[in-house]
Parts: C-alpha cells; structure tokens; sequence
C-alpha cells in the first residue's frame, strides 16, 4: 500500500498512547491522515459539551450504553452500537446510565486525536470554561457550544465534562 505511512497490521487491545484515560489506539499520521481511533472509559453522569468540528465520527459502545444527540435526534446507544457523528452537524454525548462505558471513537480524516493531548493538559490545572475550551479546539476544527447543556443536564442530572 504505498499511502500507508506507518500504519500496523495489528493494534493489541493494551496497545495505545494513554492521554489522561483516553487511550489513542491509532494516529492519524500513521494513515496519511485517513483515519484515527480513540478508546476511553465515559464515566456516568458525564456530558461532553455540544460541539460542532470538521470530522465525521463513528462512536462504537463496548460496554454500558450512551447517548448522544445529533442535531435534533437523540440516541440510545447500547453495546455493539455504532453513532455517526456528521462533521459539521451539532452533536454531544453523555453517559446517563450507572456504570463506566467502553467506548471506541473512529475520526475521518484523521488527525482529532490530538486535542485530547491538549485538552489532557489543561484540564490538570483545574475546571475548563467553554472560552477555554474553544480556544484549545479552534486548531483541531472544533468549536464548542452551551446551547443544549441546562436541558440535558436538568433532564439527565448531568455534570460538563472539565467542570
């Protein structure tokens, strides 16, 4: 395959760069950018916050179940599930139910995971305002909203992920 640049036959299950529990199993450079993989553990009660980017994502539950609206429909999904994401449709997750859940998140093109090195970063100092969290997204095309938070937090008593 002459595109590949690095990329592996296999990827073992205990394989992967662990950033703060978000364990990037494939980078997008090792593709020449086609594609990159996440696998984290989403603990309950937890929402990431509405955000719109230029990716498509495909999340895959392993274990536990998670919602997530995309554009006005919202989701459960349960294991062996997949959620496509659309790049440039508003979208969120979270977990309402009562136990971690697995998950895997697929990013075409490649190349997404790194914000969660940055994110990773700046969460160690402490809460991070939606300001902040744009300004760290903005160079991996993503942009961070709160219009959906106070309903889905009231309706699934959630917290914000880096609140």
């Amino acid at each position: 395959m002459s595109g590949r640049v690095k990329g592996r036959t296999l990827i073992a299950r205990d394989e992967g760069d662990d950033v703060d529990g978000v364990l990037i199993k494939l980078y997008g450079e090792e593709t020449n950018g086609a594609v990159s993989i996440i696998e984290q553990l989403f603990e309950p009660g937890l929402l990431l916050p509405p955000h719109i980017h230029q990716n498509d994502v495909w999340l895959h539950v392993h274990e536990g179940e998670m919602h997530a609206r995309v554009g006005e429909e919202v989701v459960r999904a349960t294991p062996g599930c997949w959620v496509l994401k659309p790049r440039r449709i508003p979208h969120t997750m979270w977990n309402a139910g009562d136990e971690p859940a697995r998950i895997t998140e697929l990013y075409t093109p490649g190349g997404f995971e790194l914000f969660f090195r940055d994110f990773a970063d700046r969460l160690r100092q402490g809460p991070v305002t939606l300001d902040e969290l744009n300004h760290l997204g903005e160079p991996h095309g993503i942009r961070f909203f709160d219009d959906w938070i106070p309903d889905l937090k009231a309706a699934y008593g959630l917290q914000v992920v880096g609140e």
